[in-house]
């Protein structure tokens, strides 16, 4: 018993002795804290990130008599107009665009610079009166407004430009330290915010096509559509050769383009069956998009999936990797549900752009 006890302890100490060596390994050759931000700040990665949501203000027009009121309640003195010493003169014309203030109360705030701020509400403020706008996006970290720089097909682009906004100068120091100016366009170092223009939930997602033609037949009847599908979808002949089987085994004569008319009618038909049938959808999903190529043409495939039971819940195909697409499919899997999982719902997807931020967008709304 003795000598089965000082083996253990003896082989004990040998894995002991084993384990520090590989931590000596690890630690030399593969570094533990190895700093994750080496790969995020590539170039080749840029893409794949995706900020925070800007803080929204909106305006919110206010009564300037009511606020000299509720000053005297507060504080128990009147508050006086502006005494202006040094002479910088502002138009009787200009008001607070917030609160409707007369020009007594507005301060020439950098002088003739052309920015006025108002003493009752603090609002600042130019001739353009951009303090009014419906809706201003400001920076998460620094709380600076967002400039519009770009616009593309489906959103806005709008960055921070305060050059001392903390997301600016966090990414800026993590830049290499021998990066020629030049190049440093590729890293993200300023935070942008994407604002979607369009309203992909009030799209059609099961309007036929102008070009679907209707089952009411002229010349040929239903069992013939049913043998010119047969032939087509069931055993993949084209269009000349489903008229040519036709013809030749049936005696039917018919052109390769009603057999076409009627492929693509079924399928329009069809198509609104399958995309409202009842898949009852687990709350795990997966997401990929490839490309393919019809005569000649390239072309994209989006597809969603069920994980569990392999169902296909949404689907596009388009002739861009755009957000366009992207968001349309989700849109149809998402309306599987009768209920919205919300926080419950896993969403298994690549780190492509389109996909990372057409996400994020459909939680938010």
């Amino acid at each position: 018993m003795n000598s089965i006890i000082h083996f253990l302890l003896l082989y004990n100490q040998y894995l002991l002795s084993q384990i520090n060596d590989l931590l000596s390994f690890i630690a030399k050759h593969i570094p533990i804290k190895q700093s994750a931000f080496e790969d995020s700040m590539s170039p080749k990665y840029q893409k794949f990130k995706v900020d925070k949501i800007p803080i929204i203000h909106k305006f919110e027009k206010q009564d300037y008599k009511f606020l000299i009121e509720y000053y005297f309640y507060k504080y128990k003195s009147h508050l006086k107009p502006i005494k202006r010493r040094d002479g910088t003169p502002v138009p009787d014309s200009i008001k607070c665009p917030c609160c409707d203030a007369p020009s007594n109360y507005i301060y020439a705030n950098n002088g003739k610079a052309g920015q006025f701020q108002c003493k009752v509400c603090g609002q600042c403020f130019n001739k353009q009166n951009h303090a009014n706008k419906p809706m201003t996006l400001k920076c998460p970290y620094c709380g600076n407004t967002l400039e519009h720089k770009k616009s593309r097909l489906h959103f806005n682009i709008h960055k921070c430009v305060n050059n001392s906004c903390s997301y600016y100068k966090s990414n800026f120091n993590k830049l290499p330290k021998n990066l020629d100016p030049a190049l440093r366009y590729k890293y993200k170092l300023r935070y942008i915010y994407r604002e979607f223009v369009i309203d992909f939930f009030k799209m059609d997602l099961h309007q036929l096509p102008n070009w679907a033609t209707s089952f009411k037949f002229r010349k040929n009847n239903p069992h013939i559509m049913g043998l010119s599908l047969t032939y087509h979808v069931n055993l993949g002949l084209s269009l000349r050769k489903t008229a040519h089987a036709l013809k030749e085994v049936h005696g039917i004569d018919i052109s390769h383009t009603m057999v076409a008319n009627y492929a693509k009618t079924a399928a329009v038909l069809i198509k609104p069956f399958v995309d409202t049938f009842d898949y009852k959808p687990s709350n795990l999903l997966t997401a990929d998009e490839t490309y393919i190529k019809v005569r000649g043409l390239k072309g994209y495939v989006w597809l969603i999936a069920d994980r569990v039971s392999r169902s296909i819940l949404g689907y596009q195909v388009s002739d861009n990797r755009g957000v366009g697409p992207c968001i349309l499919t989700m849109r149809m899997a998402f309306e599987k549900f009768k209920t919205f999982p919300k926080n419950a719902l896993t969403f298994v997807a690549d780190g492509y752009l389109s996909l990372s931020f057409s996400s994020s967008t459909i939680y938010f709304k």
